[in-house]
């Protein structure tokens, strides 16, 4: 993880310092850290941390409004209350994100506030040893989908030429039940991300055309 923030940064820096205004739709990659538990699950029900990697897409209009889409490997789960053991849920988590700036385009810092559903595909799920613990049978353990709401807070910030350092903090608020065999269990999570956007170019609403 720090490997990947460090090479994003020195793509940063060598991409020149003069600012230019930004474009309405941008994409780039996006790293994170998160903490995780499930609630009402009693062996994980306590926090533990995992990781986030993945792509997103800006959208930002001429008012303060704009739209986040991202496409995210996000390790989450829990940890047992006497930390002996782990729960690690690997997930493809989509989440869509209204986004209102606080200022104008224009702006070299630009803090916002997000707010939109998600949902998650389960791609596996062990144990602290890599061990399944939702073997294939007739009833597995836990389910393939995963959804609820995303909300955070951060800023997109201009560090070179039409490069712009995205940043958040977010929680996310499993609203489905994750297990078969188990009820009322649900996902929680918090995240910090950064990531780094490009330009991809000039969304017309009028026409409906990227250009």
């Amino acid at each position: 993880m720090k490997k990947v923030i460090f090479v994003l940064s020195m793509f940063a820096a060598f991409s020149g310092s003069e600012v230019i205004a930004q474009k309405n739709v941008s994409f780039g990659p996006i790293v994170g850290v998160n903490f995780s538990k499930l609630t009402g699950n009693q062996l994980y029900s306590d926090w533990k941390t995992g990781s986030t990697a993945g792509i997103f897409i800006n959208y930002s209009g001429e008012s303060r409004f704009g739209v986040n889409g991202q496409v995210l490997y996000s390790r989450m789960g829990g940890e047992s209350p006497n930390g002996a053991s782990k729960g690690h849920l690997d997930y493809l988590q989509i989440p869509i994100m209204g986004t209102y700036y606080l200022n104008d385009r224009g702006n070299k810092f630009r803090p916002k506030v997000m707010l939109g559903p998600y949902i998650g595909f389960l791609l596996k799920a062990v144990n602290e040893s890599d061990v399944s613990i939702n073997p294939e049978g007739s009833t597995r353990p836990f389910k393939g989908v995963d959804g609820g709401a995303a909300m955070g807070a951060g800023f997109n910030y201009a560090i070179g030429r039409m490069v712009w350092l995205n940043a958040d903090v977010r929680y996310n608020l499993g609203l489905t039940q994750v297990m078969n065999t188990v009820s009322d269990v649900h996902n929680r999570s918090w995240g910090i991300n950064v990531g780094l956007s490009f330009p991809l170019g000039e969304y017309s609403p009028s026409t409906g055309t990227l250009r």
